[in-house]
C-alpha cells in the first residue's frame, strides 16, 4: 500500500499537471508563441507546459508555477474584457494615399504544400492584384518562405492572369524574416532601376514592412490588405479581442528590436 506521503506527491504533481495544462492552453489561445516569432503547430505547448508544471509542483519552486497560472488566468481576463488590446493597437497600422509606383511588392505569408493559401496570403495576394488591376504598376513582386512552406510564385501569376489580366511577377527569396525580405527586395530594385515601392501586408504589419522598407533607401507607399481574422477596427468583442493579442504584440515586440538593432529607423 502506498504512503500518505506518495499519494501526497501524486496528488501534487496532477495539481500542477492541470495548472500547467491551463498555462499552455492561455498561451494557445492568446497566440503568446507569436512573440518569439514561433509560427508552427502551437498543440505541443499544452502537453509541454503541464508536464513542466507537474515537476514544478513537486519541488520547492511550486509557488513559482503559481504565481504564472494566477498571471496567464489575469492576463487572458485583461485581455478579453478590457481595451488592453485596443491599447496594443493603438497607432500600429499605416495606411498610406494610393498611388502609382515601379512595382508592388506583397509581403509573403503563408502557402500550404500544395499550393492552397493560408488566410493571410489570400488577403494580401489579392490587394496586390487589385492594384495592378488598378494600373498601379505593372510589376508584381512575391517572395517565398522555406519548405516546408509551399511556392507564392504560380499562384502569383495564374491569379494574376486571371483577375487583373496584365502583369508581370518578380520573386525574391527564400526569405524567413521582414529584415530579409526588405534586403531582398532592395536589392531587386537597385538591379531594376525602381526606387518607389507599394508595399502590401497585413495592417498591423504595415508600419514595420513600410519601415524596413524605407531603411534599405526605397521610396514606400503602404498599402494594408484586408483583415479577416478579427475586426481589427472594432476590437469590440472577446473573441476578436484574444485572437488579435499575440499578433499585435508580435508587433510591438518586433519594432522594438528592428529599432534596437538599427533594422528601421
Amino acid at each position: 500500500m502506498a504512503s500518505p506521503g506518495r499519494w501526497a506527491s501524486v496528488a501534487r504533481g496532477g495539481v500542477g499537471l492541470v495548472a500547467g495544462g491551463l498555462v499552455g492552453l492561455v498561451a494557445v489561445d492568446l497566440d503568446l508563441p507569436a512573440l518569439v516569432s514561433f509560427h508552427g503547430d502551437r498543440s505541443a505547448f499544452v502537453p509541454l507546459t503541464a508536464a513542466i508544471f507537474a515537476l514544478l509542483w513537486l519541488s520547492p519552486l511550486r509557488w513559482v508555477a503559481g504565481a504564472a497560472v494566477a498571471v496567464a488566468g489575469a492576463l487572458w481576463l485583461a485581455v478579453a474584457f478590457t481595451p488592453l488590446t485596443a491599447w496594443v493597437a493603438d497607432g500600429l497600422v499605416r495606411r498610406d494615399e494610393r498611388q502609382a509606383g515601379d512595382a508592388i511588392f506583397v509581403f509573403g505569408s503563408s502557402i500550404q504544400m500544395d499550393g492552397d493559401p493560408a488566410p493571410d496570403a489570400v488577403s494580401r495576394l489579392l490587394r496586390g492584384i487589385e492594384l495592378v488591376a488598378e494600373g498601379r504598376a505593372t510589376r508584381l513582386v512575391v517572395s517565398e518562405i522555406p519548405p516546408p512552406a509551399g511556392r507564392q510564385t504560380p499562384l502569383a501569376r495564374a491569379w494574376l492572369e486571371r483577375f487583373a489580366g496584365r502583369g508581370e511577377v518578380f520573386t525574391v527569396g527564400p526569405i524567413r524574416n521582414t529584415r530579409e525580405e526588405a534586403l531582398a527586395v532592395a536589392d531587386l530594385c537597385r538591379r531594376e532601376g525602381w526606387t518607389t515601392v507599394l508595399a502590401v501586408t497585413s495592417p498591423t504589419h504595415a508600419r514595420r514592412a513600410a519601415a524596413a522598407l524605407e531603411r534599405e533607401g526605397l521610396r514606400v507607399v503602404a498599402i494594408p490588405s484586408i483583415e479577416t481574422r478579427f475586426d481589427l477596427e472594432q476590437l469590440d468583442r472577446p473573441g476578436d479581442r484574444r485572437e488579435a493579442f499575440g499578433t499585435l504584440v508580435h508587433e510591438r515586440v518586433g519594432l522594438l528590436v528592428y529599432r534596437w538593432r538599427g533594422w528601421i529607423r
